[in-house]
């Protein structure tokens, strides 16, 4: 980093709402599908951590369970409903990275479907949808009913009501093109935007993070944790000393297509001032 910003530092209401939409970005995603999800029927003292999870189109909760000879439901075979705890886990876009993105939280309530024509009436989407097409009335689909719902990232717990659900509902557009353009670049160039936000250059927002004991792990100076249609989240390393840097896209002058994550991406690069020698001091 250099001892002096190239630009002004961004305000602090600006770091806020920036990471205020990529932690509701976040929560609608998981929300939606990404992450694995493990069930515990608290009452009865018993796990299922084979289900996969989505949001229905009307904005509920859904999740599905293949019972087999090798695995069966136990104490969530029931007619009744079961009071559940659901924990969603979402880890680093980079695998490389042992390190987790968030995780959600919430209580509710899991009814189990009772016929083929229910889980019609959900109108099921995404992954869901293509696991109930592809092996039938064999799968259970339930519906885990909630009030509050609390994310769990590096900068700390953010409530949220059942409301969020229905943004979950929404198809978003696709980040696959923007996510293989970031995950293609280089750790040196990574670093090189998460350094200038760190120096101001850039506007964004960041946090510490603490470095894995393992330094093998953490090897590059810099990894891509999390890819948003509005915004890039980064862990950038140095010494004994990391930082969570998330970085927004510019904004294109139309409405945004697939393709203009990307532009973005290549745009923000355009932009980076002079490659720094130093690394980020304390």
């Amino acid at each position: 980093m250099s001892s002096t910003p190239h630009t002004a530092p961004a305000p602090a209401s600006f770091a806020a709402d920036l990471r205020a939409a990529h932690a509701r970005s976040v929560t609608r995603r998981i929300l939606a599908g990404e992450g694995a999800i493990e069930l515990t029927a608290y009452r009865a003292g018993e796990t299922l951590s084979s289900a996969v999870h989505g949001v229905s189109r009307s904005g509920q909760l859904v999740v599905a369970d293949i019972p087999n000879l090798f695995h069966s439901l136990g104490g969530f075979h029931t007619a009744d409903d079961i009071e559940v705890r659901a924990d969603i886990v979402k880890d680093s876009a980079d695998h490389s990275l042992a390190l987790r993105l968030a995780s959600l939280h919430l209580l509710g309530t899991l009814r189990w479907c009772r016929d083929t024509e229910e889980v019609g009436a959900l109108g099921l989407q995404g992954q869901l949808a293509d696991l109930v097409h592809d092996v039938g009335p064999r799968v259970r689909v339930g519906v885990v009913s909630t009030e509050r719902i609390l994310l769990h990232d590096c900068s700390g717990v953010t409530p949220y009501g059942a409301a969020i659900l229905a943004e979950a509902a929404a198809a978003a557009p696709s980040t696959d093109a923007l996510h293989d353009a970031v995950m293609s670049t280089a750790a040196e160039t990574l670093a090189d935007v998460a350094d200038a936000v760190l120096d101001d250059a850039l506007p964004g927002w960041t946090e510490r993070l603490g470095v894995p004991e393992d330094t093998g792990l953490v090897a590059d100076p810099a990894h891509c944790v999390d890819v948003d249609r509005h915004c890039i989240t980064l862990a950038r390393f140095t010494g004994d000393q990391g930082w969570v840097v998330q970085v927004p896209l510019p904004s294109p002058p139309h409405a945004p297509s697939a393709q203009d994550g990307v532009t973005a991406w290549h745009r923000l690069l355009d932009s980076l001032p002079t490659r720094r020698i130093t690394a980020p001091q304390p």
